[in-house]
């Protein structure tokens, strides 16, 4: 595959991301050399080309540490059918390597308080770990961490009459370990608003330059992003098939998860009832992406309450329990029309499961609907070869750094103010919160300036319009269809927000 690759022509933007942010960036058109040899996720991917493949100038160097990496993951990523040859293979010739997802979990039921790592690719469970080794990475113990360990065996372990012999002796996680807020700030205040957004565009792995890409499907592709660094972010996007939707929850973080088919019990993702209560996904997750949503179904009326009190209260409520979360959810949906041209639906949420579709209580709770039908088809020529972050790292600022700064919603009301009586208190929320979104992603360090700030007000109400208008569609007097509109002080005109696909 490294045969493949064609001679880098860098630009500026290219030269000038290498230059403020050295070691934390690589070639996206490498990752694309790639894709699809392991189960590793991107992120991973990445790290490892980031640390082979630094000198992104040298297209020699690039292909022979390609091939390092590609070697790599033949050799130490596991397959899932693998996991007897695996177990083989440490017994017989440890230790072993292995780069794999490895989660760690105390076992309280033996008197000594075992810890277990499994091995989550190789398929391995109770594998011995001593706190020494994983204390310093929290990680471990939540989502898990992709690394780089040794595995070696001790038929001698044994406890309550039962042989684990597999010991983790050395583990390193193959993910970025430290992001800095100022250094990333820093180096975000030597690039212009167009230039940055255009740095997050090619770390997507897209070309900004691409003329499909407008200013407008480039601030759509980072709404995406946007339950990354919001907690508690509500987002629906139906479009055609092949746009992307899944990335941000397969590749781009491991902060994100995405449920395939939209299937999931209560207990894995609110909380368990088991003794003592597990919290499931709303807290161990930034985001839960449900896929194909339209074909899945919720099981009964007291489910979808969960979701609704959820999505409204960032807590649910079972039993005696209260269980807070932070995930934002995320429903994706494939549908085969275009609204612009051939309305084929009652209203734009009826392809979801019939125990949804028409709920306009539940609808009510989205901050947005992104229209996935204005986003391009993935081509070969819409994919970048340009520079950009190395996944790990931004997945990292978004996670530590960007998610906890204080709430960016009201910046706009420096310059602009809503028309009394307008929009409702969800309307407001919702439109401050993807207005916060998407100023941390491109103004992380929360300054603008008003022409810089009004064009991510106005999509965000655009946004949040195209919920209002399939609510009133669906129940004129319990949603009367306002317009949605906000005022400019400094020029004393008021301006009418519509939506751009009719």
């Amino acid at each position: 595959m490294t045969n493949e690759l064609q001679a880098f022509i860098p630009d500026d933007l290219d030269r000038k991301l290498f230059a403020v942010f050295p070691g934390l960036v690589m070639r996206k058109d490498l990752a694309q050399a790639t894709r699809g040899t392991s189960k590793a996720p991107s992120y991973v991917v990445e790290f490892m080309l980031g640390k082979y493949c630094a000198n992104l100038f040298d297209d020699e160097d690039v292909r022979e540490g390609l091939q390092i990496v590609q070697q790599e993951i033949a050799d130490y990523i596991p397959r899932g059918d693998e996991t007897e040859l695996i177990k083989t293979a440490i017994r017989e010739r440890p230790p072993r390597r292995i780069i794999d997802l490895v989660k760690v979990e105390l076992d309280e039921r033996l008197e000594e308080g075992v810890y277990w790592a499994s091995l989550m690719t190789a398929n391995i469970r109770h594998v011995h770990i001593t706190p020494q080794i994983f204390e310093q990475y929290e990680r471990l113990l939540l989502s898990g961490v992709w690394c780089n360990i040794l595995i070696a065996y001790d038929d001698s372990r044994r406890y309550r009459n039962r042989t684990y012999p597999f010991v983790i002796q050395r583990l390193e996680p193959v993910q970025v370990g430290h992001v800095d807020l100022a250094e990333y700030g820093a180096g975000r205040a030597q690039f212009s608003r167009d230039e940055w957004i255009n740095v997050l565009i090619r770390t997507m792995g897209y070309e900004p330059d691409h003329p499909a890409l407008t200013e407008r499907v480039k601030l759509l592709y980072l709404l995406r992003l946007v339950p990354l660094v919001e907690s508690n972010y509500h987002l629906i996007e139906l479009g055609p098939r092949q746009t992307g939707k899944s990335f941000c929850f397969t590749e781009f973080s491991p902060y994100g998860t995405l449920l395939a088919g939209g299937a999931v019990t209560v207990p894995k993702l609110f909380v368990s009832n088991t003794s003592p209560p597990r919290a499931g996904l709303i807290a161990q997750r930034d985001v839960v992406g449900f896929d194909e949503i339209a074909g899945s179904a919720f099981d009964s009326d007291h489910d979808k309450n969960l979701y609704k009190s959820y999505m409204e209260n960032g807590q649910v409520n079972r039993g005696t329990i209260t269980v807070p979360g932070d995930a934002g959810f995320v429903f994706n949906g494939n549908i085969n029309f275009d609204p612009r041209h051939s309305p084929q639906a009652e209203h734009l949420f009826k392809p979801l499961p019939a125990s949804v579709s028409d709920d306009t209580a539940f609808h009510d709770r989205w901050a947005a609907y992104l229209p996935g039908w204005e986003l391009p088809k993935l081509t070969p020529e819409l994919l970048t070869s340009h520079v950009g972050f190395i996944l790990d790292y931004t997945s990292e600022v978004f996670h530590r750094e960007l998610r906890r700064i204080g709430h960016y919603g009201t910046l706009w009301e420096q310059w602009f103010e809503a028309p009394a009586g307008e929009w409702s208190a969800r309307d407001r929320r919702s439109i401050n919160r993807t207005f916060s979104g998407l100023t941390k992603l491109i103004f992380p360090a929360g300054t603008m300036e008003k022409h810089e700030a009004e064009p991510l007000l106005r999509l965000a109400i655009e946004m949040r319009l195209r919920i209002r208008c399939q609510l009133h569609t669906m129940s004129p007097r319990e949603f009367p269809l306002t317009r949605f509109s906000y005022d400019d002080r400094e020029a004393g005109r008021n301006v009418v927000v519509e939506l751009a696909d009719g």
